[in-house]
């Protein structure tokens, strides 16, 4: 895992910085409206803007229907518009997938702290007396090891300018060392070089590198100006090589690191959808579809190890206990998709056009009945170029026709194309006696937990951020929704979890887990757990905003300290 944690401040409930740490199962518990939801949504708004570069944002494209951010003087905190959102996010460098500059292999710790606001007082629209706002990154922070390396600042609307650059760093001292040998093929003293040249190269240049904001994160744009300001060969090199290409680099590349994490964040709403009984008609363009959870019928529908795996949660005695079992059923068998649908489809098209020229002036009776022949020909494939150049005015009547002979003819082979997707049906099958059943006629607790479920199975190293997982089930069924969790973090899936829960149940068995680690009592179906892969984290009130504490859990699954006023109290004589 390499994004460890994220930070809001100003943001819906949150007023100063609070911190999300990141495991590889995080769970925010807090009682109703006390702003645990936010953190999630906070991650949504970073989405949406790495994606769209859209800041003022109502619903994201990650959310659906499920989340309405409702624009920036929404989501800020208590709708004050002159305040900034803050997010901040830190990255651990060594598991990363991407390529970083060299210099950074010295990192432990990267950390980008951001800030967005809106142009003060709007923008005046010349042709009105509307004002347009303009909400935008303001302000950037980049840390590597808790230290400040520079700092980018807006000047004039998406255009910004950088602030501070700390020519001290130990990671620009690295990347100036590098840069220099690279380009002077020298080790004379670098110490030296660095000491008398770079930081006064450095506090000329600042002011001559220009920046822009391109969604969440910052970019350097411009080259700087002023050739003449060193004449040493040495230094005339280095500020040819350094500023704009390693500056730009090192911001490019830290910016992009962030948007791949960021990228990978996965979202699961509170309420799940409820399919229509034919699942194979279900609407394809649901804006809601994602976050609705309607496409894991379709993942377990074209799936076998997922659907392997839901069946295997559906059917087991120790968990939802049910007669069911989900199977693919053919709607149409291959043959009479290949082969009987396209010549019944070709001779209706025939009979098409002798009905429309059974209805034409006699004059022409005799031509056209000779033109519907060669043209029911043509739509069967058997018609030779020769023999359609050869009938006056058969380009004409194909052509008037060829909205309805390209739809038709296009159907068939999307039909054939894709047989495995439009024409199989994913049904339950009442084991007991054979009968194929609806998800809706079973009741609604399978709706709500398949796609919990098939986010758990089918994802890989994704960010999952879900709410309410167990809503529906049976407090039995909500703990074994934890081994779930387990299983797909710590497992071969390595997937990061940030749940938002009200269930008890579902902390105890991950409790229950960590001590049998720490015991040896685990069994061959459990993961080890560890207090390094658990955070639990409780949002609460205090006074006008809301605050995020830490709740710890020791190596015997034991809370370090109490719930604040009791949260979960009774909870304590399910642990021993």
């Amino acid at each position: 895992m390499s994004l460890t944690a994220f930070s809001i401040a100003n943001f819906k409930a949150f007023a100063a910085t609070q911190r999300v740490p990141l495991r590889p199962i995080t769970l925010i518990y807090g009682a109703n409206s006390s702003g645990k939801s936010s953190a999630i949504h906070a991650l949504a708004l970073a989405h949406h803007a790495v994606e769209t570069g859209d800041l003022d944002v109502q619903r994201t494209g990650i959310g659906g229907e499920s989340l309405d951010l409702g624009g920036f003087r929404q989501y800020v905190h208590r709708r004050e518009q002159n305040r900034d959102v803050k997010l901040g996010f830190e990255l651990d460098p060594t598991g990363l997938y991407t390529n970083l500059p060299d210099s950074l292999d010295l990192a432990n710790k990267i950390e980008a702290e951001l800030a967005v606001g809106e142009e003060d007082g709007g923008a005046q629209n010349s042709s009105s007396d509307v004002r347009t706002r303009n909400v935008f990154l303001r302000h950037f922070v980049l840390k590597i090891d808790d230290a400040e390396l520079l700092s980018v600042s807006a000047r004039r609307g998406t255009q910004m300018g950088i602030d501070r650059i700390d020519h001290e760093h130990p990671i620009l001292r690295d990347l100036f060392r590098r840069r220099l040998l690279q380009v002077t093929q020298t080790r004379e003293s670098l110490d030296e070089d660095f000491a008398n040249h770079f930081p006064g190269m450095l506090n000329l240049l600042v002011p001559n590198i220009a920046a822009g904001a391109r969604g969440l994160f910052p970019r350097i744009e411009r080259e700087l100006t002023g050739n003449d300001l060193y004449r040493t060969r040495r230094v005339d090199t280095v500020r040819a090589f350094i500023p704009v290409d390693a500056l730009s680099d090192l911001v490019e590349g830290v910016g992009g690191s962030f948007e791949n994490e960021i990228r990978r964040l996965s979202y699961l709403g509170p309420l799940r959808s409820y399919p229509s009984r034919h699942l194979a008609y279900s609407q394809h363009d649901d804006p809601n579809r994602y976050a609705g959870g309607g496409y894991a019928w379709e993942v377990v529908r074209d799936n076998p190890e997922v659907r392997f795996l839901v069946n295997e949660w559906l059917t087991d005695s120790e968990r939802l206990k049910t007669p069911y079992e989900l199977q693919v059923h053919d709607l149409l068998q291959a043959d009479m998709v290949s082969g009987e649908i396209p010549a019944k489809l070709r001779k209706a098209m025939h009979d098409l056009l002798a009905s429309l020229l059974s209805r034409m002036d006699a004059r022409e009776l005799i031509d056209l009945k000779i033109l519907a022949e060669r043209v029911a020909r043509q739509i069967s494939g058997l018609a030779t170029e020769d023999e359609r150049d050869s009938i006056p005015g058969i380009e004409e009547l194909l052509s008037s026709m060829s909205d309805e002979v390209e739809i038709s003819e296009r159907w068939v082979e999307e039909m054939v194309a894709a047989r495995s997707e439009a024409l199989q049906q994913l049904v339950l099958i009442d084991k007991r006696t054979g009968t194929p059943v609806s998800h809706r006629d079973i009741g609604i607790g399978v709706s709500q937990v398949l796609p919990v479920l098939v986010s758990a199975y089918a994802s890989k190293n994704r960010l999952l951020a879900i709410e309410q997982p167990e809503i529906h089930l049976h407090p039995a069924l909500q703990a074994e929704l934890g081994d779930v969790f387990l299983e797909s973090a710590l497992g071969d899936n390595e997937n990061t979890f940030l749940i938002e829960t009200h269930s008890e149940h579902l902390l105890l068995r991950i409790m229950r887990r960590m001590r049998e680690t720490s015991t040896g009592e685990k069994n061959d179906r459990s993961q080890e757990v560890h207090p390094e892969d658990i955070m639990v984290l409780f949002v609460e009130p205090d006074g006008p905003q809301s605050i995020i504490r830490e709740m710890p859990l020791n190596e015997h699954g034991e809370l370090v300290k109490a719930w604040p006023g009791g949260f979960f109290e009774e909870g304590i004589r399910e642990i021993f």
